[in-house]
Formats: C-alpha cells, sequence, structure tokens
C-alpha cells in the first residue's frame, strides 16, 4: 500500500515536472507581459508541492494531516482485517476445523460444491462435518491466491478468495471479525 502511494506521488511529480517544462517558454512570456498573475498550473503545481510537503512531515510525525483519526481508524482496520485474513488462510492451509470454527460468527452460511447450503448454529455443527467436505480443492487454492495486503471490500464485507469459492468476513460490534460465509 505505500509502494502504490509513493509510486503515485512520484507520478505525479514527474508529470507536474514535465509539464512545467512543456509550458516554460510560455511561462517566460506570460510572466513578461503580465507580472503578478499566477497561472493555474503555476498554482496547482505549487499545492501539489504544499500537499507533498505536509504528507512527508505528517508520515514522520506518526499522522496524516487533517483527516488523521479517519486514516489512522481505517489503516487500523485494515491491518486487523488482513491479520484476520492470514489467521483464515493458516486454518485453511492446514485444513484445521477447529480453528475455522474459532474464526466464524455464528450463525454463518456454508454453501458447499453442490449449492446446498448449511447454517452453523454454533461451533459444533462445523466440526462435526467431513473436513473433506469443507476444505475443498477450489477453497484452498482460492484462499491461499489471495493477497491479504489488497482485500476485496463489497460493503461491510470483505471477501477472501477468486470466483466462486470463497470467505466473506466482516466486522462485529465489538471490532472484532467473524466468518459469515463460507462458499466452496
Amino acid at each position: 500500500m505505500i509502494r502504490n502511494k509513493t509510486s503515485c506521488i512520484c507520478f505525479v511529480i514527474i508529470m507536474t515536472a514535465v509539464l512545467t517544462a512543456g509550458c516554460g517558454s510560455k511561462k517566460a512570456v506570460d510572466s513578461v507581459e503580465t507580472p503578478g498573475i499566477t497561472t493555474e498550473s503555476e498554482t496547482a503545481a505549487g499545492n501539489l508541492e504544499k500537499a507533498m510537503i505536509q504528507e512527508d512531515s505528517a508520515e514522520e510525525e506518526g499522522q496524516e494531516g487533517p483527516g488523521a483519526t479517519e486514516s489512522s481508524e481505517s489503516l487500523e482496520l485494515d491491518n486487523r482485517a488482513e491479520a484476520f485474513a492470514e489467521k483464515i488462510q493458516e486454518a485453511i492451509a492446514d485444513r484445521d476445523l477447529e480453528s475455522l470454527a474459532d474464526l466464524l460468527r455464528y450463525p454463518c452460511s456454508f454453501i458447499s460444491m453442490d449449492k446446498e447450503t448449511i447454517v452453523f448454529e454454533k461451533r459444533e455443527d462445523l466440526i462435526k462435518l467431513n473436513p473433506d467436505m469443507v476444505f475443498g480443492d477450489d477453497l484452498m487454492i482460492a484462499v491461499a491466491n489471495v493477497d491479504t495486503g489488497s482485500l476485496n471490500t463489497i460493503e461491510k464485507n470483505i471477501v477472501l478468495g477468486e470466483g466462486e469459492s470463497k470467505i466473506t468476513f466482516q466486522s462485529n460490534e465489538d471490532g472484532s471479525f467473524g466468518i459469515i460465509e463460507i462458499k466452496e
């Protein structure tokens, strides 16, 4: 995420430099003819530079400017969601029904490969199932291939998996996470 942010900032700086260099001769003519008038490109470049300086100083201080509270909360939520997704990946990779049962929010829906829906009302409902029924190849591959640093979010739900097979989880009222649907 930081690499993407840094890449975007570098791209904007380069584009600003190219546009400023390309308009350099016009700027010189404009400044001679109309002293004291600032062009839109000069204003935009100045604003961009100020914003980048503020962002750099805010990062050094551990804050993120005017929206620091919202950004910090969002970043914390992202980090917790990423950690939860990694727990799911570990439980799936180990084919561990006990660990997976600890990650569910009850009631939880399980949709099998045959499109049969089973609702787990309590922990024991999942544990009594055959692990082969829950840990199908498609689900294991779909979950293992997900980069937890870039999770898909659909409304309040976070989706772990690609294609038909996926696990959907969401934040609980207490700030923890729980799996609400497993689709094999």
